[in-house]
Parts: C-alpha cells; structure tokens; sequence
C-alpha cells in the first residue's frame, strides 16, 4: 500500500482496511508501506503507526520467502498499472488481482477504450494528444474537439485513477485554460464527449472459476458536479444506491457490460467498471450505456463500492478478500 501516486493517501486508507479484514485464522498479515520513493518498509502494526518499520528486501531470499501472496492495495501508478505487477512476476512472487498486460491496458484510458471498442463494447468517442502536440498542433487539437466530441466535453489525464486531473468543459476557451492547466503534470490526454445521464459501477469478483457479477451501484454525487475525487472520497460525498435503483433490464445490461469489460482486458480475480447510463435513447427508446473505464484494484476502504455491492449478496468482506486471493492463486 502506499506509493508514490496522487492516490497515495486512498491507498494507504484501502491497505489498512484489507489488513484489518483479512482472516487472521488464515493469514499472518505484514503490512508493507511504499514510500514516495519507492522504498519498501514492513510494519509490525497493521495501522501503519510504527515509527522505524523494517526495510524489506525483496531481492533476499530471506525476506522474498516471508510472502506467500502480495494483495495489491496500491491505486494508481506503479501499483495498478502493471508496473508492480511485473516486478512481482519477475522475483516469482504471486499477487492478487490482474496481471502486468491487463493492469497496464485498464489504467491506460486510450488503450483501454480501444479495446472496449474492437469488442463492440460502447465508450464515449474521444481524442488523445501528448505535450508536444499540445504545442505543435494546437489547431488541429481545438477543431478536432469541436467537430468530432462537441461541447460540453471532458478533460482527463489518460492514466491517472480517482477522478484526479478530471475537467467538464462547456466550451473551447474552457478547454484550453484545462488543459494549460493539466498538461504540465500529466503530459497525455484524453478529451472525451460528456455523457449527460447518470453514474453507475459494477463490480467483478471470481468465485470457483466463474465471473460473478456483483448488484450494480447507482451512485449519486453530493460534493462535485460529477463522481470527483471529493464526491469519492470525503464524508457524505456521495450518495450509492445498491443494487441500482434502474429499470430490472438497465442493471442486467450494466452487469453484462462489466463482466465483458472484464474479459476483454483479461481481468483475473476482480475490477469494477464504471458506466453511464445516458438520458439519451437507442432506436427502441432504451437508454443508451457507455462503459467510461474498469479498475482493476477498486477501493476497498469504509465507503468503498466493491465490498459495500459484494455484502449486497451476502459476501462479507473477510470472504471477499478470500476469493480475490484465491483466483490469484
């Protein structure tokens, strides 16, 4: 847990809250903390309040021998981007969740879309641009987000979880002050067309080899004017509704779309895909749904959706973690 990402302190919350759930007649817990600078202590306290923890040595054998699984807790990059995932496969070491090509396609909005469309999965149309086009092709960037996305429109980084960096703009001079704005910290972006409608999430876990779906989540924004890393993550921020309070076939549809998404990145063990149902109708008059992206380590502190749709069915969050390692095992 930890790291050096912008989704440090919500990874350090997740980590806490899987040690503490974990069944201790099974498992002997070891709390390992990333630094920002990627340096590796293990604590004794799975609270983290230790003040000398332990350096951990994965390159030892002696150290790399204390763990039978790593559970992945750490949000964002390097912990759910594959990175992690590849130094893990590299010293041998099993880890929970997918695998590096799976991590490193759901974190990466562009590729991840791109997928979801050669699937016929729906996803908003969008364009992408680095740093340097922002400087070299600024026209073609403006006129192709009018023309091919419209307005309003929204601005994200292309690898970034947690709504961080996320604007909704609502005309080409917005979108050049955001993007100004976004560019020097996250050098890629996404500009993507704004789904009027509302949010849901759906999340994957797998039990004796099947994908089960878990009760969708209607989620209600309290604290932004979308599902931001305020509305997420602070007291009263956001409102779920769980299982989703949309038409019987709108939920079926939204679990289909997830457990497809899931497949089509080659998700193992769990990822929860967020989804929008837009006001907007299809020939038949149903609402039409656009997969927006999948996580593939969701969070799992107090206020998460994941365990809160998994205790829907009768999945404690002890049993919950239980299935996550074994289908990584």
């Amino acid at each position: 847990m930890g790291g050096p990402s912008a989704e440090r302190a919500i990874s350090l919350l997740t980590g806490v809250a899987i040690s503490k759930n974990l069944d201790p007649k099974k498992y002997e817990v070891l709390p390992i903390e990333v630094s920002k600078q990627g340096r590796l202590s293990l604590h004794k306290n799975i609270l983290l309040n230790e003040k000398n923890p332990k350096h951990l040595d994965l390159s030892t054998e002696k150290d790399k021998n204390r763990l039978d699984i790593v559970f992945i807790a750490m949000h964002g990059t390097p912990g759910e981007d594959g990175t992690v995932q590849g130094m893990l496969e590299t010293l041998g070491i099993p880890y929970t969740g997918p695998n590096v090509l799976s991590s490193a396609l759901a974190m990466n909005k562009v590729f991840a879309a791109q997928i979801y469309t050669v699937n016929g999965l729906p996803t908003p149309i969008f364009i992408h641009f680095k740093k340097d086009g922002w400087k070299t092709q600024k026209e073609k960037i403006l006129s192709d987000a009018t023309q091919k996305i419209g307005y309003p429109a929204v601005l994200k980084p292309v690898d970034q979880g947690s709504a961080v960096g996320v604007f909704i703009v609502k005309n080409e001079k917005e979108l050049v002050t955001a993007i100004d704005k976004t560019i020097k910290k996250f050098p890629w972006l996404m500009v993507q067309k704004f789904i009027k409608g509302q949010e849901a999430t759906c999340g994957i876990l797998e039990k004796e080899g099947q994908i089960l779906p878990l009760p969708p989540t209607r989620i209600i924004a309290n604290k932004g004017e979308f599902y931001d890393y305020k509305s997420k993550y602070s007291k009263g921020g956001s409102t779920h509704i769980c299982p989703a309070d949309f038409a019987p076939e709108i939920n079926e549809q939204i679990q289909n779309l997830a457990v497809q998404a899931h497949r089509a990145l080659g998700c193992r063990g769990m990822s929860r895909t967020d989804i929008f149902v837009a006001d907007e109708k299809d020939a038949h008059g149903h609402n039409k749904l656009f997969i927006i992206e999948t996580n593939t380590i969701p969070g799992m502190t107090a206020t998460s959706l994941f365990p809160e749709a998994a205790g829907k069915i009768g999945i404690s969050f002890s049993e919950m973690l239980d299935l996550i390692i074994k289908a990584s095992l």
